[in-house]
């Protein structure tokens, strides 16, 4: 049976013991706090069963964007259906006191492990509750990011233009979250596993897959009574199983000579640059312990850190492509951003480095107004209480154990009060006032003096551009949480922007894209934003 038809059948199965199970529980027992508002419940004949279906439809964004509005707005705290969970959520004005909490108290590994079932999904419970690779990721790859900037743009060079053409004649039409899918993996791989096996497409459909299948088998897994998950789980991963084997044929022996080659190297005391990738670090990292040093274990970390990376970078790059393109503004904001990379690669000498990337401000921005607006999950900052006394909040609310809360991320990124027109895709948003921080810092050191930025610039303005520096894609915020906040943020944002921006940089620069008369929608499922899979954009390779 091949493995979609699987997938299928088990959703069928998934859904046959949930309505068996759920259909004589109630909602409002998942969260045990009588005095908060609901929205989203269901009356009349099985309500609760009803209820929990509907929040697996593509209902869910109006829901909570009616729960934010008429309470969060006026700071109420409410409550959500979940199928599996049912939902606490804060306004956005809890946010700091989220990111407060110990981890003792709430728990955002406990929350990720929930969502995902990791447990299961991951196919090894070691890998989200001894995630190794997240230290690796937000220590060494941050690290050695600059280093890799240039093999970083080499791979999204050579993936956009093998899966886009180089005609410079005719138009081309490509699906645009296909092809960037395998230019992420490329890109993403060259990363962690270097040439020539960043290339290899046997293996990156079987990473990619892999990816697909956690995210998969976790949303049907969770259908199943958390009591019978440990029965049934192993027919829920079978494709993640069946994908992993597929992928360790490669991984293995290509992991077996990289120890080989850096044990030798230790012997010798040679240096070996050539080997600065996720592989190496990784073994480093882990030199003493034999359980996590094994091929088989780091193999499973490299396809842990797949997931992570080519599912999310896929999702946001198909985003930022339709924002950018669909825009009525789109002439103006390719020629700046063309403009902005042309200058910035002159005087770099043709190079990209740390300093070349710092100056893409425009691009930036561009970047990060589309994580804003079209952010791929309804909910954020997601936490459990694990505490066994409960969370006991500002305003006396008590929280007991087991509870799960988080906030609207979407509604916040959609505000109005928070974001001017926040509907409308604005990819200079988040520039403009950084420029005018620039300009205004370029004056003072021109001798021009306070006085003289304080008369051409309104008071109301001078706290704008002091927070300048905090709008940049990584910077996360109480009304930024694309990337999460505080330090659960995501540890491979920087990496992530940095591959984002290079991204754009090398299709403004190198291809010419038909405008789209409107974008192509989003959609809307349980609690996730799915960018438009199918939708293609026209592309012609620049005449240079």
């Amino acid at each position: 049976m091949a493995f979609d038809q699987l997938s299928v059948v088990l959703a069928g199965l998934a859904i046959f013991i949930a309505v068996g199970y759920y259909g004589q529980s109630t909602v409002k027992s998942d969260v045990r706090i009588d005095s908060l508002p609901w929205v989203g419940l269901k009356t009349g004949v099985f309500a609760g069963l009803r209820t929990r279906i509907g929040s697996l439809g593509t209902g869910v964004l109006a829901t909570l964007e009616a729960g934010y509005r008429k309470y969060s707005s006026s700071e109420i705290i409410f409550c959500v259906p979940r199928f599996d969970k049912s939902m606490v959520i804060l306004p956005g004005s809890q946010v700091k006191w989220i990111v407060d909490q110990a981890d003792s108290v709430l728990s955002a590994p406990q929350a990720q492990r929930d969502s995902l079932l990791t447990d299961y999904t991951l196919l090894d419970t070691a890998m989200a509750r001894n995630p190794i690779q997240e230290i690796i990721v937000r220590r060494h790859l941050t690290r050695s990011l600059g280093s890799l900037i240039e093999d970083i743009e080499d791979e999204l060079a050579v993936g956009v233009t093998h899966y886009w053409g180089k005609d410079t004649e005719s138009w081309t039409e490509v699906p645009v979250f296909d092809t960037i899918n395998k230019v992420v993996a490329r890109a993403s791989n060259r990363i962690f596993v270097g040439l020539p096996l960043c290339r290899n497409d046997d293996y990156l459909d079987n990473a990619g897959r892999f990816a697909g299948d956690v995210a998969l088998s976790g949303t049907l897994l969770k259908l199943v009574p958390a009591m019978l998950q440990p029965f049934v789980a192993w027919i829920f991963v079978l494709p993640n199983r069946y994908h992993l084997y597929k992928a360790s044929k490669y991984l293995i022996p290509f992991i077996k000579q990289r120890l080989l080659d850096l044990d030798q190297a230790h012997k010798t005391g040679t240096a070996r640059p050539d080997l600065n990738d996720y592989t190496t670090w990784h073994i480093k990292e882990v030199e003493l312990d034999p359980v996590e040093r094994t091929p088989q274990k780091i193999a499973n970390r490299i396809m842990t850190v797949n997931f992570a990376a080519i599912h999310t970078s896929t999702f946001t790059a198909t985003n930022i492509l339709f924002d950018l393109y669909a825009s009525p503004l789109v002439d103006t904001y390719v020629k700046e951003i063309r403009e902005e990379v042309a200058q910035a690669l002159s005087e770099s000498g043709g190079r990209w480095d740390k300093n070349t990337i710092a100056k893409l401000i425009k691009t930036d921005s561009a970047v990060r107004e589309s994580l804003r607006i079209s952010t791929f999950m309804s909910t954020g900052m997601d936490r459990v209480v694990v505490d066994p006394h409960g969370a006991t909040m500002t305003n006396g609310l008590h929280l007991p154990q087991g509870t799960r809360l988080g906030t609207c991320t979407y509604s916040i990124h959609h505000d109005d009060g928070v974001y001017e027109n926040a509907m409308t895709y604005d990819a200079f948003r988040f520039s403009r006032p950084r420029e005018i921080a620039i300009t205004a810092g370029k004056a003072r050191m021109e001798g021009n003096g306070t006085e003289t930025m304080q008369g051409s610039v309104k008071k109301e303005e001078l706290a704008k551009l002091l927070e300048s520096k905090n709008l940049a894609t990584v910077t996360t915020s109480d009304t930024f949480l694309a990337f999460g906040h505080g330090r659960h943020a995501c540890p491979g944002r920087f990496f992530a922007a940095t591959e984002m921006k290079l991204l754009v940089a090398y299709i403004v620069m190198n291809y010419d894209v038909k405008a789209l008369t409107i974008r192509p929608p989003n959609s809307f499922i349980a609690g996730s934003i799915i960018p438009p899979m199918k939708a293609t954009i026209s592309v012609r390779r620049r005449n240079m």
